[in-house]
């Protein structure tokens, strides 16, 4: 009956929670995250945020600034990373966090433009010290 079909569902949903969770440390190893402190500028609606990108990984960065934008907000940003060009992208506030040193949001990226994503991903190999083969 019904009740079978509930508890095979209930099985099933373990089984994948397991999966997931697997897979979520295998991804967040692969979007290490390391400390920046680059420069960076946001393009929002009503003239640029000056910040400084406290952390970054392939995936996203952490942007300090004085001033906040909504969560859910689609943002152009740049990144002054050193040795190489300008980093561009389009990125998306996840949250807000206050560290003891400033508050800031949470961005991850929607869009990287040309080369950068591999600009990302040496500067984060070349700190968290296992570069990926």
């Amino acid at each position: 009956g019904p009740q079978g079909l509930l508890r095979g569902g209930g099985g099933a949903t373990l089984r994948s929670r397991e999966v997931n969770r697997t897979m979520t440390t295998m991804s967040t190893r692969r979007n290490a995250r390391v400390f920046c402190g680059a420069k960076g500028r946001l393009e929002a609606p009503d003239g640029p945020i000056r910040g400084t990108v406290r952390n970054l990984s392939r995936g996203g960065s952490f942007f300090v600034a004085k001033k906040l934008l909504p969560v859910g907000q689609t943002v152009e940003m740049s990144i002054e990373l050193p040795g190489v060009p300008q980093i561009r992208a389009v990125g998306e506030v996840r949250y807000h966090y206050r560290y003891l040193d400033g508050e800031g949001m949470g961005i991850r990226f929607v869009r990287l433009g040309g080369d950068d994503l591999q600009y990302i991903t040496a500067f984060v190999d070349a700190r968290v010290g296992n570069p990926n083969p």
